[in-house]
């Protein structure tokens, strides 16, 4: 399996919803969020991970080619990560909220009410799209990783894993000890995986596994000691 990029995440800047293609990336909000859309275009069902303020611009196009958004799936919950949720829930009602249980604490009651908790090992269904849910604390202790295994395999990070580089872990529940547990787990998975950020700190919008073995610092440590050291 080839360890490219897609095409359209190969850029340096975010494509949004491409035809075909099973991840659509934006970038949204003052601090450069990416907001992604899974879509299952066998059944036109599509998840959204980590909504920001604007939820106009994914929900217009999710309209535009015809799916119905099932879920959401939130990495972790810092603001910046969530603030699209209360407008999704006023606008959906009904829609599950995916969440880590020990990040679940920071959602606003009517999320807080609306979510589901997630486990590490757990399996989400998204038509035919099967959804792996890995626990990556390290950033935030209820941080989730996402990873598709489709023809492409395909990580959603959050905070976690930036491109050659790696989240922050002195706010409250970070943890160096669990970022370089997480970082190790991540380094176990297929070198061809694309890494989808929750980010756009550097100029590429994705990177692989492969790439981040070679030219990431935090993929290089071998110790906590070492992943404390890096600035």
């Amino acid at each position: 399996m080839t360890s490219s990029l897609p095409k359209h995440l190969s850029s340096t800047e975010a494509k949004g919803l491409v035809q075909g293609e099973t991840i659509a990336q934006f970038e949204l909000g003052d601090h450069r969020n990416f907001v992604y859309l899974i879509l299952d275009w066998k059944t036109h069902q599509a998840a959204w991970v980590d909504p920001q303020f604007d939820v106009d611009t994914p929900l217009e196009a999710l309209r535009e080619h015809g799916f119905e958004l099932k879920y959401v799936l939130l990495t972790h919950t810092h603001w910046d990560h969530v603030a699209g949720v209360p407008e999704l829930i006023k606008r959906f009602p009904s829609l599950p909220i995916y969440v880590g249980e020990q990040d679940a604490g920071r959602l606003k009651s009517d999320a807080r009410a609306r979510s589901k908790i997630l486990k590490d090992g757990q399996t989400l269904l998204l038509g035919e799209i099967s959804i792996s849910v890995l626990h990556t604390p390290g950033h935030s202790a209820g941080e989730c990783s996402y990873f598709l295994e489709t023809d492409r395999p395909y990580l959603f990070t959050g905070d976690t894993i930036f491109i050659r580089d790696c989240g922050r872990t002195d706010l409250e529940s970070g943890s160096n000890e669990q970022m370089f547990e997480s970082i190790q787990r991540v380094k176990k998975l297929s070198s061809s995986t694309v890494i989808l950020p929750g980010h756009h700190y550097v100029h590429d919008c994705a990177t692989t596994i492969e790439k981040e073995l070679k030219e990431s610092p935090p993929f290089q440590c071998k110790s906590v000691e070492d992943l404390a050291k890096l600035p």
